[in-house]
């Protein structure tokens, strides 16, 4: 069994934190729109009493009372907005947890299924200057280091792996198009060389985008070598670089695995 030094956290943070919001959604909406009421009441109520009294609704009043309107309408297109964001957290919320779920599939069978001399990070958060990016998992293998991009996609994925996008389909859904996760996991692998030189050579640095639900299917040209795999392929594959000759020592493995995690502190 590898071992893990690092575990997934910011999906499950962030995932509590719209589940936070989404929880007090119904009372933060009662909230707002009555605010909205009572200012609508004030805005309103004033202008039209006094027409009432004196009868006059042309001129100055005509046109308090219509910048009174307007003012209304501005109030409620926010509330609007207010509903649709939160139908927009409530689509993240959604998303995440199959991010997550995703995530920490692959992590648990990489510790169940890699060697025992293997070094599973997960969840990193780099930067290089002003350019962030974060590696889902990362594995320290005697044999090299393999970046790895998880997507928890369902479905029949299909274009050339060199492509920026893709096409999926999946089930009675219409066809969409969707990023190449193997143009970002490429990236990651680049900037991860750039940011920690001194590992292994760059040829022993792999990426690869894995895809860990279990109804998925891959309709790929050109991926062979293969960079986009499911998950038992892609634990298949790195299993099968044990046989190659060790590239650096257990020694060399754990001081770049301590470099990389002192980089999250």
């Amino acid at each position: 069994m590898a071992k893990i030094l690092r575990s997934e956290t910011s999906l499950g943070r962030r995932q509590r934190e719209l589940e936070e919001e989404l929880r007090r959604s119904p009372t933060a909406s009662v909230v707002v729109w009555a605010i909205i009421a009572v200012c609508a009441l004030a805005l309103l109520l004033p202008p039209l009493g006094t027409a009432l009294r004196t009868g006059v609704w042309t001129g100055p009043a005509a046109a308090n009372w219509l910048g009174r309107l307007a003012a209304v309408a501005l109030l409620v297109a926010l509330g609007i907005g207010y509903r649709w964001r939160l139908r927009e957290i409530a689509e993240e919320a959604h998303n995440l947890e199959g991010g997550e779920r995703g995530e920490r599939r692959l992590a648990d069978r990489l510790a169940e299924q890699l060697a025992d001399n293997h070094l599973i990070l997960n969840d990193l958060d780099l930067r290089i200057a002003h350019e962030r990016f974060q590696i889902d998992h990362l594995v320290i293998a005697p044999s090299g280091v393999y970046v790895l991009e998880s997507k928890y996609w369902t479905g029949t994925l299909s274009g050339d792996i060199h492509d920026h996008s893709w096409t999926q389909t999946a089930g009675s859904h219409p066809p969409r198009t969707v990023k190449s996760p193997v143009i970002q996991v490429l990236r990651q692998r680049r900037m991860f060389i750039s940011l920690f030189p001194g590992g292994p050579a760059d040829d022993h640095v792999h990426a690869y985008a894995v895809f860990t639900h279990p109804r998925v299917a891959l309709k790929l040209t050109a991926n062979d070598p293969p960079v986009a795999l499911r998950i038992q392929d892609a634990i298949r594959l790195i299993n099968d670089h044990c046989f190659d000759p060790p590239v650096w020592s257990d020694e060399q493995m754990q001081a770049f695995a301590r470099r990389i995690l002192d980089s999250q502190k």
